[in-house]
C-alpha cells in the first residue's frame, strides 16, 4: 500500500506528541483511605443483621462523602484557603465497593503529604458527621478502616501508558487519512491502474527526459544510427531556431537514441505492432484528455521508431487550432492539410520527408472553420487516398476535452491512442475522455502513460 508512509508519519507525530505533552505535566499523586459503615449493637437485631440493609446504607453514605459540607468541613479543618471547596470536591473520588459495606475514597493532588493529608481529613469529616447525625441506639457508625499512606509514585501523568494509547489512536488516525487521501487522489500509482480506469491496455510508459546540446547538433547536421538510418532535416536553418523554443529537443527518439526514453517508444511500437495481429491497423488517431499531456510528442517520437523499423508511416498534423508537429521536426509550415482539404493540392506534394521511410503534413494556415473542415468529405477521401500508400498514419489531434474535433476524426480511424500525463491527468479527465470517445464508436486501442518521474519508471512495466 503506497500509503504506508502517511499512515507511520502519523502515529510517529501522535506518539511524540503524547510523549512530549506527558513530559511537561506536572506529577499527579493520589491517596486512598477505605471507610467502613456498620450499625451500633442493640437488643433489635433485625436491621444488624440485614446485609443487603447496610449494603444499601452504605450507598447512601458514599453520595454524602463527595458534598459540598464535607468539603467544607475539610477546608475548615486544615486550615486551607477559603473557596478550596471546590478544588477538594474536584480532586475527590468516591465509590462503593459492589458488595459490600466498604467505601473507596481517593485524593488527587501534586503533593503527595498534601493528598495524603486530605485524604485522611474526609474520612476523619465523614465519620464525625454520620455520628452526629445518627444517633440512638440503632445508630450508623462509618470509621475509617485504612487510613491513607503517603503515595511514592505519581498516577499521572504516565509517559508509557499514554504513548501506547496515542500509538493506537495515532495508527487508527494514520489509516482513515490514508483511505481520505486515496478517495480524493487523482494521481496514477501505476499502469494497472490506468488500465481499471480506462478498461484498455497501457501500451508504452514514457519517462520524463531531457536532451543535451550537443546531441541537438548531432542530429541536425545528420546523425547515423546503427547501419541503416540517418538524421536527415532539409531545413536546418528553421530547425536550429525551433530548438531555441524548446520544440525540438522533444524529439528523444533521434536526439537519445539509447536513452530509457528511446527505449520505451521502442517499446510502444512494439506493442503497436503485435496489438491486433489479425487486422492490424493502419490509420491511429493520437489524442489526449488535455493540451499538456504531450500527445504530439508521443505522435513525433512514434512515428521516427516507426520509420525507423522499415515502415512507410504518414504523420498528419490535424490540430487546426495549435499545430506543433512542424516545430518539433523543423520544417516550415506553409502549406498542408488545411490545402489539401481545400483541394489546393494533393497531399503528397506538400509533405515534407524529415527521414527516410516518414512523411509529415503539416496543417498549413490556420482555418476559421476547423471542425468543419475534418468534418468534411474530403477528409474522409484523404483518408482513404493514403491508406493504402502507408503502413501506418498517424494522426495528431487536439485534445478531446477542449474540442470536438478528436471525436471526428476519430470516425475515420481505425484506432485511437490515448495519451495521458502520469502526473497531470485526473482520474475524472481519463473517464471523461473514453466516453467522449466511445460515444462516436471510436475503436480505442490503448493508453500511453507519459512523463513518469524517472525515480518510478522502473517500477513501471512496458505493457504489451
Amino acid at each position: 500500500m503506497r500509503r504506508v508512509g502517511t499512515i507511520v508519519l502519523v502515529m510517529f507525530v501522535v506518539t511524540g506528541a503524547s510523549l512530549g505533552f506527558s513530559l511537561l505535566q506536572p506529577p499527579t499523586y493520589e491517596a486512598s483511605i477505605k471507610i467502613l459503615v456498620g450499625q451500633k449493637s442493640t437488643a433489635d437485631t433485625s436491621l444488624s443483621g440485614d446485609v443487603s440493609g447496610l449494603q444499601e446504607l452504605t450507598l447512601t453514605v458514599a453520595r454524602l462523602v463527595p458534598t459540598t459540607p464535607v468539603a467544607q468541613a475539610v477546608v475548615e479543618q486544615l486550615n486551607l484557603p477559603k473557596g478550596s471547596a471546590g478544588e477538594v470536591l474536584r480532586n475527590m473520588s468516591v465509590q462503593q465497593d459492589p458488595g459490600t459495606m466498604v467505601i473507596d475514597v481517593s485524593y488527587k493532588a501534586s503533593d503527595p503529604e498534601r493528598a495524603q493529608q486530605i485524604a485522611n481529613a474526609i474520612g476523619q469529616v465523614v465519620s464525625k458527621k454520620i455520628s452526629e447525625v445518627s444517633l440512638g441506639a440503632n445508630a450508623i457508625t462509618a470509621r475509617v478502616w485504612e487510613p491513607a499512606t503517603l503515595p511514592q509514585t505519581p498516577v499521572s501523568p504516565d509517559p508509557v501508558r499514554n504513548s501506547i494509547i496515542a500509538l493506537v489512536l495515532g495508527g487508527l488516525l494514520g489509516v482513515a487519512l490514508a483511505f481520505l487521501l486515496e478517495s480524493v487522489d487523482d494521481s496514477w500509482d501505476s499502469p494497472e491502474e490506468v488500465e481499471e480506469i480506462s478498461a484498455v491496455p497501457t501500451f508504452g510508459v514514457i519517462p520524463r527526459f531531457e536532451t543535451s546540446a550537443s546531441k541537438k547538433v548531432e542530429a541536425l547536421v545528420g546523425k547515423k544510427e546503427g547501419e541503416q538510418y540517418v538524421a536527415r532535416f532539409q531545413f536546418q536553418r528553421q530547425a536550429q531556431k525551433e530548438a531555441a523554443d524548446g520544440y525540438y529537443e522533444r524529439l528523444v527518439a533521434l536526439l537519445d537514441p539509447v536513452g530509457a526514453a528511446s527505449e520505451a517508444y521502442r517499446s510502444l511500437r512494439t506493442s503497436l505492432l503485435y496489438a491486433v495481429a489479425d487486422a492490424p491497423p493502419t490509420v491511429i488517431l493520437i489524442t489526449s484528455s488535455g493540451s499538456a499531456d504531450g500527445k504530439s510528442t508521443t505522435s513525433a517520437n512514434l512515428a521516427v521508431v516507426l520509420a525507423q523499423a522499415g515502415k512507410k508511416t504518414l504523420l498528419i498534423d490535424s490540430d487546426l487550432r495549435n499545430p506543433s508537429l512542424h516545430r518539433i521536426f523543423g520544417v516550415p509550415n506553409v502549406n498542408g492539410l488545411v490545402n489539401v482539404l481545400s483541394g489546393e493540392y494533393n497531399p503528397l506534394d506538400v509533405c515534407t520527408e524529415p527521414l527516410p521511410e516518414l512523411k509529415m503534413l503539416s496543417t498549413g494556415p490556420i482555418p476559421p472553420n476547423p471542425a468543419e473542415l475534418l468534418s468534411s468529405d474530403r477528409f474522409a477521401e484523404l483518408i482513404g487516398q493514403v491508406r493504402p500508400l502507408f503502413d501506418y498514419v498517424l494522426i495528431d489531434s487536439p485534445p478531446t476535452r477542449m474540442v470536438s474535433d478528436p471525436m471526428i476524426i476519430a470516425t475515420q480511424a481505425d484506432a485511437v491512442l490515448l495519451v495521458l500525463d502520469s502526473r497531470g491527468t485526473s482520474k475524472g479527465s481519463l473517464r471523461k475522455a473514453m466516453r467522449n470517445l466511445e460515444a462516436v464508436g471510436a475503436n480505442v486501442l490503448g493508453t500511453v502513460m507519459n512523463k513518469t518521474p524517472k525515480a518510478e519508471t522502473g517500477r513501471y512495466s512496458y505493457s504489451s
